[in-house]
C-alpha cells in the first residue's frame, strides 16, 4: 500500500515537474505577444498623441495584465525622478526581472528601443519601432515554434520518467 502511493506520488511529481517546464515555452511566447501589441500601442501613442513618456507609459501599461505592463508602468515611475529613459528603463528591467518569461535575446530588443526613443525625431522612432517589431515578431514564431516542439517533448518526458520511476519501484 506504501509502496503504491510511493509510487503515484513520484509519478504526479515527474508529470507535474515536466508540465512546469511546457509552461515556460507558454509563457514566453504569450509575453512576446503582448509585448508586440504593446510595442505597437506605444509606437502609436508617441508618433501620434505626442505626449510625455510618462502618460504614454502610465496608460499603456494598464492596457494588459503582463510582464511588459509592469514594466512600462514602472518605467514611468522612474522618470518621475527625473532620470533619463534608458536609466528608467534599465532600473525598471532590473526591478522586473524575477517575473520576466522573456529571454534574453527578447529583452535585448526591448534595450534597443529604449535607446532610441527621445533621441530622434518621429521618422527616426518610426524606423526604430518597425525594427524592433520585425525582431519581436521573429522571436514570437520562434517561440511558438518552441512552444510546440519543446513543450510537448517536456510533457511527455514528464510522463515517461514518471511511470519508469514508478515502474522500478513496483
Amino acid at each position: 500500500m506504501l509502496k503504491a502511493a510511493g509510487c503515484i506520488l513520484i509519478f504526479i511529481g515527474c508529470c507535474t515537474a515536466g508540465f512546469i517546464k511546457a509552461a515556460s515555452y507558454r509563457d514566453r511566447r504569450a509575453e512576446l505577444e503582448s509585448v508586440l501589441e504593446l510595442v505597437r500601442i506605444l509606437n502609436m501613442e508617441i508618433c501620434y498623441r505626442k505626449d510625455s513618456l510618462k502618460k504614454i507609459f502610465e496608460r499603456i501599461s494598464s492596457e494588459k495584465d503582463c510582464w511588459f505592463s509592469s514594466h512600462l508602468a514602472e518605467c514611468g515611475r522612474q522618470l518621475e525622478n527625473q532620470l533619463s529613459l534608458s536609466e528608467a528603463w534599465s532600473i525598471s528591467l532590473d526591478k522586473t526581472k524575477e517575473f520576466c518569461p522573456l529571454l534574453e535575446k527578447d529583452k535585448e530588443i526591448l534595450r534597443d528601443i529604449s535607446m532610441g526613443l527621445g533621441r530622434s525625431d518621429t521618422g527616426g522612432q518610426k524606423k526604430i519601432f518597425e525594427a524592433a517589431l520585425l525582431r519581436l515578431e521573429r522571436n514570437r514564431a520562434e517561440a511558438g515554434e518552441q512552444e510546440a516542439r519543446q513543450g510537448k517533448m517536456y510533457k511527455g518526458l514528464g510522463i515517461a520518467a514518471g511511470a519508469a520511476a514508478a515502474i522500478i519501484l513496483i
